[in-house]
């Protein structure tokens, strides 16, 4: 069975959360311009407990530590090109094992992460889209990664955090060359709009009509912005949506780090509950997120063992 087929015969599906939070919790350092995928260098058993921790709390789906693991990345760190498609091939692998020898017997899969090009500039534009670079650029940009992470046996793709339309039709461009299943999801400015000020009606209407495009939804923005998106979304989905807000924390780009977030209790349970209602299928959490609200999750849903 595929990926699609699952989650089409799904009522719930659960989603993993902060792979940045968890790295932090074990020492990591991670202010860095590879940030997560940094681990993936220097410490990629880390990323292999993480990715445990959330299958043990009862997640349907890893997401790769790859967002910020592309070819241009590690070249201005120093690394070759061969080196770089080896840490890409190394988040999968590092999840597949994870997904191997975690508790459990919920079903699992493999999301393999797909960030924008702002997640690359390390300065925060994954939540402004204020960035400029040619489509030629971009789709050199992210088809070594995409092709890199289909090929290590990843079952769909998770575009996330994307802010601007133009840079999705390019990545879906690249997709529809592969034909391979993703999910999408973007960063929002406001209810209405993605970070750049495009309009969510014309993300929806694009993503509806791709036919790679197996759910979309949105990803690391606030949670007092679920429901009224989904809302909208709603109203014209014909496919499942998705919804992993961060914690209602708050990004400072100059010192890479997040402000206090609110209290996630009633997030990842009755919050959580509200949007399902509303018709988000697939429920996790982004920046900030812990295990113990991917559980609460799960308990939500009464899929916890």
């Amino acid at each position: 069975m595929t990926f699609q087929q699952w989650i089409n015969e799904q009522d719930v599906v659960i989603l993993d959360g902060s792979m940045s939070r968890l790295l932090e919790e074990q020492g990591l350092e991670i202010n860095h311009r590879l940030w997560t995928a940094l681990a993936l260098v220097e410490q990629p058993e880390a990323i292999y407990q993480v990715h445990k921790q959330y299958f043990d709390a009862g997640a349907n789906v890893a997401i790769t530590a790859s967002y910020q693991a592309t070819v241009k990345s590690f070249a201005d760190v120093g690394y070759s090109e061969e080196q770089a498609i080896d840490f890409i091939k190394h988040s999968v692998t590092l999840a597949q094992k994870a997904k191997q020898d975690s508790k459990g017997d919920q079903t699992k899969w493999l999301a393999g992460s797909v960030g924008p090009y702002g997640a690359y500039l390390s300065d925060g534009s994954e939540y402004t889209g204020a960035y400029q670079l040619s489509s030629s650029d971009m789709k050199t940009f992210h088809e070594s990664r995409i092709k890199t992470l289909i090929a290590s046996g990843v079952d769909v793709l998770a575009i996330e955090t994307i802010p601007r339309l133009d840079e999705l039709r390019v990545i879906l461009d690249i997709v529809a060359a592969v034909n391979f299943p993703v999910w999408v999801s973007v960063s929002l400015k406001d209810t209405g709009h993605l970070a750049n000020g495009d309009s969510l009606s014309d993300f929806q209407q694009l993503v509806e009509q791709d036919q790679n495009v197996i759910a979309y939804g949105i990803n690391c923005v606030s949670p007092q912005l679920v429901a009224p998106v989904i809302e909208t979304l709603s109203v014209a989905a014909t496919k499942p949506l998705v919804a992993y807000p961060n914690s209602g924390a708050i990004f400072d780009a100059v010192t890479k780090t997040w402000s206090e977030e609110i209290s996630v209790e009633q997030v990842f349970s009755a919050d959580a509950r509200c949007w399902h209602q509303k018709g988000v299928k697939l429920i996790g959490g982004c920046c900030c997120s812990t295990e113990q609200d991917i559980a609460r999750l799960a308990r939500t849903f009464g899929q916890a063992k």
